[in-house]
C-alpha cells in the first residue's frame, strides 16, 4: 500500500519547485533577490511564475496570473516572504489577499528592513494560514548574496583560484597554463553566471588573456573589471572585445596616456 506524502514532504517538495524557478533569472535580478513561486490546488500546480528582473513583476504575480480563478482556497509556496510595500511594483501580500489564496508557504523572511515579517503579518491579519522556514538553509544558500548586502550595506564577495596539489598557482616558467579540468573550470563559468562583475588585476590580464565570460554557459556575462595602476596592458586582449561583455579598467589619471587614449 502507497504511503500518503506528510504536509511537511510536499511543502518541501513545492518549495524545491519554487527554488528551480528562481534560479532561472540567475544573474539577472540585482539589486533584487531570486525568487520563485509556485501555486497548489487539490494537489496540482495551478500557477507557477518567478521573478525575471528588477522591475519586472514579482514571482507570486506571474504565479497568481497562470492560476487566474483557480488561485481561490489554493496553498502558494515561495521561497521568500512576499513583499508589503509599494517599490517599483505594487506589494504582493496585496495581490495574494485578493486572490483568497487559503494557505502560504514561505521559505524564509525576507531580511530587507521594508519588510522582514510585514508581508508575514499581513496575510496572517487577513486570515490566511502562514507557514515559515521550509527548506530555510536552501532558501538562505540561494540568496546568500542578497541577504550578505542587505544585513550589512556592502557587496558580497567571492574569491577564486586555481591551485595545483603542492600550492602552486601558476607555472614556474610563468607562461599561461590551465591547473584545472573541464569540469572544474565549466563550475566556474556557472558561478560567474551568478555575478554582476568579475574583478582582475593588470598581471592577469597580461599574462592569462583571459575572456572572463560565461563561455556561452549562461546567457548572462557579467562586467569584466581590471584593477591597474600603470596601465601597462596589452593593445590587443580578449576582454577589449566587448561585444559579449562591457569591460572597466580603473588607473590612475596619469597612468599610461598612450593607452588611456586607446
Amino acid at each position: 500500500m502507497e504511503i500518503p506524502e506528510s504536509e511537511d514532504a510536499i511543502d518541501y517538495r513545492f518549495i524545491q519547485r519554487c527554488l528551480e524557478l528562481a534560479r532561472q533569472a540567475i544573474g539577472q535580478t540585482a539589486p533584487n533577490p531570486l525568487v520563485g513561486c509556485v501555486i497548489v490546488r487539490d494537489g496540482q500546480v495551478v500557477g507557477e511564475g518567478f521573478h525575471p528582473k528588477a522591475g519586472a513583476p514579482h514571482a507570486e504575480v506571474f504565479a497568481l496570473r497562470a492560476a487566474g480563478d483557480r488561485s481561490q482556497g489554493a496553498t502558494l509556496y515561495v521561497n521568500l516572504e512576499p513583499c508589503n510595500h509599494y517599490g517599483r511594483t505594487p506589494p504582493c501580500s496585496e495581490a495574494i489577499v485578493a486572490a483568497n489564496i487559503r494557505r502560504v508557504v514561505v521559505g524564509m523572511v525576507d531580511p530587507n528592513p521594508r519588510v522582514a515579517g510585514g508581508g508575514i503579518a499581513r496575510l496572517k491579519q487577513a486570515g490566511i494560514e502562514v507557514k515559515v522556514g521550509v527548506a530555510e538553509v536552501a532558501c538562505q544558500q540561494l540568496n546568500e548574496a542578497f541577504v550578505h548586502r542587505i544585513l550589512h550595506q556592502r557587496p558580497f564577495g567571492i574569491l577564486k583560484y586555481a591551485m595545483t596539489l603542492d600550492g602552486k598557482i601558476a607555472a614556474t616558467t610563468g607562461h599561461s597554463s590551465w591547473v584545472t579540468g573541464a569540469a572544474a573550470r565549466n563550475r566556474v563559468y556557472l558561478l560567474r553566471s551568478t555575478c554582476d562583475a568579475v574583478i582582475i588585476g593588470g598581471n592577469t590580464v597580461r599574462k592569462d588573456n583571459p575572456h572572463l565570460t560565461t563561455h556561452a554557459v549562461s546567457a548572462h556575462n557579467p562586467l569584466r573589471v581590471v584593477m591597474s595602476r600603470s596601465l601597462d596592458l596589452p593593445m590587443a586582449a580578449h576582454l577589449w572585445q566587448t561585444e559579449a561583455a562591457p569591460t572597466l579598467v580603473f588607473t590612475s589619471s596619469s597612468a599610461n596616456l598612450e593607452m588611456q587614449k586607446y
